[in-house]
């Protein structure tokens, strides 16, 4: 059984491949009607070959973030989604100042809708994964672990973001929603542990953070970002 798939050209010149159930693809060559030749090639160069003989443009991302995992565009609308590695810093919890404090691995998504010339950040999400994994499609995402966050969906309280002019920009406003005060919002069911905000922390301070107090979304990564970015 042969399957024949011819590719013609105004010149007339005409390439016929046929494609053998056993056995390499044939090309033959042929000149207004008159057979030039045929040779047997691998499937890889007759696949390379077709693809290289089809008009498309490439795709071109703009400069990206550092720890960028995931990004689309469509019209007027882009989502941009990173990864932030495990780390220690100081949190701020009403007026108090708590120091290495533990972050598990933490995803950090970006909403941009196109205003003029600039990109307004009108949705920022946050969720968490495993500390010694790899990421891939089906890694296990978690939720934040903290507090601020509803859902996935950040809480700025009354805080403004800034608009920005380039997507790289976005490497700055990890820095912001770590710098702000934490509260109780959306805490009591942000984890497994069981215990209230202030007293997790101080029990967890210069150490990791436990996996096993990471509550389940049920999600994989490739599924998340899907959901969240699902308008595209």
């Amino acid at each position: 059984m042969t399957l024949a798939t011819q590719l013609e050209k105004e010149t007339g010149t005409k390439m016929v491949i046929t494609l053998r159930e056993h056995g390499l693809p044939s090309v033959e060559e042929f000149h207004d009607g008159v057979s030039m030749g045929e040779g047997v090639y691998t499937h890889e160069a007759v696949a390379e070959a077709v693809i290289q003989s089809l008009d498309y443009e490439a795709i071109r991302t703009p400069i990206l973030p550092r720890n960028t995992i995931y990004y689309s565009e469509g019209p007027g609308r882009r989502y941009v989604f990173l990864e932030i590695p495990p780390h220690r810093r100081t949190a701020f919890y009403h007026k108090a100042k708590i120091k290495d404090v533990p972050f598990p691995r933490l995803l950090i998504g970006f909403q941009l809708t196109a205003r003029k010339e600039q990109l307004a950040i009108t949705q920022v999400y946050v969720a968490a994964l495993e500390d010694q994994i790899i990421p891939n499609e089906e890694s296990k995402v978690f939720f934040y672990p903290y507090t601020n966050v509803n859902d996935y969906v950040v809480c700025w309280g009354g805080q403004q973001l800034p608009n920005i002019e380039r997507v790289a920009q976005l490497a700055t406003i990890p820095e912001l929603f770590f710098n702000s005060p934490n509260s109780d919002c959306y805490y009591s069911t942000a984890n497994l542990s069981k215990k209230p905000y202030r007293e997790l922390v101080e029990s967890i301070k210069g150490k990791s953070f436990p996996d096993d107090y990471l509550k389940p979304t049920g999600l994989g990564l490739q599924e998340w970002i899907s959901k969240l970015s699902s308008s595209i």
